[in-house]
């Protein structure tokens, strides 16, 4: 005896696309989250190095750069890409409170500024993980 075999039916047959930029969002939440995880591995160095400040400076810099790149993924993945607008949203939150870090740190209000730094990489690597483990498919038009 054979068992019938099922095609697929044309529902199926057609898989959900991925919006378009997610690729390039994708990479830019990565480079995202290891900016914020080398941010906080100089900031460690602040206590043994002199030169620790500036090199943690500098790589605030590269913080800001992946910010804006993750910005604009996030933006392209909503409104070109027809993607979820969450990670825009998400993105917008996190340039936010990277603004106020970057504030209270040139302050030196290390109490807020810590804590602060912590929270951000927390958020950057939840954002990447979502961003990784999501099927993303394209919104109704």
């Amino acid at each position: 005896m054979s068992s019938p075999i099922r095609s697929a039916s044309p529902a199926h047959a057609e898989r959900a696309l991925p919006p378009r930029f997610f690729g390039l969002m994708r990479a830019t939440t990565v480079f995202l989250a290891a900016a914020l995880l080398t941010q906080g591995i100089t900031a460690g160095l602040l206590l043994s190095d002199e030169d620790g400040s500036q090199l943690h400076h500098a790589t605030g810099g590269v913080v800001t750069i992946a910010l804006v790149l993750q910005t604009i993924a996030a933006f392209l993945v909503w409104r070109v890409g027809r993607g979820s607008g969450r990670y825009l949203a998400v993105t917008a939150l996190l340039f936010v409170f990277t603004s106020i870090q970057f504030v209270v740190g040139g302050n030196g209000n290390v109490a807020v500024h810590v804590p602060l730094g912590v929270a951000l990489f927390g958020a950057g690597a939840v954002l990447a993980a979502q961003v990784w483990t999501t099927r993303p498919a394209r919104t109704a038009d």
